[in-house]
């Protein structure tokens, strides 16, 4: 069994670059686009522990930010389990991270980000050969 300790340099740099995207346009009070970042930083980073949590921590911040109690009840037990399915590689593909949608719901690739999950498994869950 594969253990995901570290996320590939490709990944971290995309997941860095939506996090930074998402900064931008929270201090532009621009929500639905700083939350759109987040949810693709959510794609990109799920399949590392520390950036899984980190993206779910930053929901569940956005959710006190909007007094939202779904989003923030939500995010908690995301944040709480979460790194699990990140370390054993059992994740839903594709999923936003968003307590709007089911945890465990894989969820299509937007097509820009395809090219770094190019061997995401959408039968399975995780990735078939993620290096790290």
């Amino acid at each position: 069994m594969k253990l995901n300790f570290k996320l590939p340099k490709d990944l971290k740099l995309a997941y860095q670059i939506e996090l930074q995207k998402y900064k931008e346009f929270l201090a532009q009070n621009n929500d639905s686009m700083a939350w759109h970042h987040l949810e693709r930083a959510h794609i990109l980073g799920q399949y590392h522990p520390v950036s899984h949590t980190g993206v779910h921590f930053r929901m569940f911040v956005f959710g006190i930010r909007k007094l939202d109690g779904k989003e923030i009840c939500g995010q908690f037990v995301r944040m709480s389990f979460g790194w699990i399915g990140s370390l054993f590689n059992r994740i839903p593909v594709g999923n936003t991270g968003s307590a709007s949608v089911p945890i465990f719901a894989p969820m299509p690739i937007p097509d820009d980000l395809k090219s770094l999950l190019w061997n995401a498994d959408t039968e399975a869950k995780g990735l078939s050969g993620l290096k790290g």
